[in-house]
């Protein structure tokens, strides 16, 4: 039986693999409408801004690194030297740096506003109607700062495992999937969110793994789908938007808008495919499901037999 996803009891459940991609279709079927206005309100206008500033960002890098210097031919060891330069000279660029604050600004929005309307409706303990948008956006306001500083600190962490060995990175980019449903969800700080995390894990680490591997494939299964739809489409015109490209700053907001919308497309699946991992982990660690449904007995009015037509000698409707 298909999901409505309008109360608690229907997001605290133990689920499998599959299961949990079918909540995860489920939930897009019953709520693309209301979640999509959502997003179109809040996550539009950062998205036209992410855009335009992206684009003047892309104007200004190329003019760095098509300096003499970096165009030049040369050796194995000065293309060393050339591409350590390189790099260096794209982190010590503002425009990277601007670039990265925008993305992680409309990411940490983006996140916000899909776990936002989520728990609004886990928070419920009986059906009711959509969240509005005015719902999503008072949490957007109040979680919105701390989801942004958490983005970069989670970030940091994964990438101080990367740093020192392959397997720790890996092992926190798993771990800390679920930090910001569970953020979210529970009210937590940093460092009890971190926690709670890890208690979550426990024994649990590989099916996430394989969850993430699954969602993430189907995700660029999806992207170069409709890569190659665009380069159909768009393959007479190719070199014609390109010279634009480098001409003109428009279509550069243009391409901009149309990345950015894709992103706004395809993310709040993978978000939605996590959370309903960290919903299926608390009722297997918790069982919060399970006291909610044993809460809801005797809420109901149980249904009256209408067996004033009967007679003492009919048999009724056994």
């Amino acid at each position: 039986m298909r999901q409505s996803f309008t109360q608690a009891a229907d997001f605290y459940r133990e689920r499998d693999f599959g299961q949990k991609i079918a909540a995860t279709l489920e939930f897009i079927g019953a709520h693309w409408r209301p979640l999509g206005r959502v997003l179109a309100y809040v996550m539009l206008p950062a998205l036209l801004v992410r855009s335009v500033l992206q684009a003047l960002i892309q104007q200004y890098l190329p003019m760095e690194l098509s300096r003499p210097e970096y165009t030049t031919q040369m050796d194995q060891t000065g293309a060393l030297r050339l591409q350590a330069s390189m790099w260096n000279t794209i982190f010590t660029s503002p425009g990277y740096w601007a670039s990265s604050l925008v993305g992680s600004l409309s990411f940490s929005l983006l996140v916000v506003s899909v776990y936002g309307y989520l728990v609004l409706l886990a928070r419920r303990r009986t059906p009711g109607p959509p969240p509005t948008v005015a719902e999503v956006w008072g949490v957007v306001r109040s979680e919105y700062l701390g989801t942004f500083f958490s983005f970069w600190a989670t970030g940091m962490l994964v990438g101080l495992g990367f740093l020192v060995l392959t397997i720790p990175g890996i092992y926190l980019s798993v771990v800390l999937s679920l930090f910001f449903i569970v953020r979210m969800s529970e009210g937590t700080g940093f460092g009890a969110t971190f926690s709670r995390c890890r208690l979550l894990m426990r024994g649990k680490w590989w099916s996430t793994l394989g969850l993430i591997t699954v969602a993430l494939l189907l995700y660029y299964v999806v992207l170069a789908g409709i890569g190659g739809v665009a380069v159909m489409v768009s393959g007479g015109f190719s070199a014609m938007v390109q010279a634009a490209r480098t001409r003109s700053p428009l279509v550069q907001v243009v391409v901009s808008c149309i990345n950015s919308l894709s992103s706004l497309l395809l993310y709040p699946p993978l978000l939605l495919a996590l959370a309903f991992q960290y919903f299926n982990l608390v009722e297997r660690h918790d069982g919060t499901g399970l006291r909610l449904q044993l809460d809801l007995l005797g809420q109901t009015a149980a249904p009256q037999a209408s067996n004033a037509a009967y007679q003492p000698h009919d048999e009724g409707e056994y």
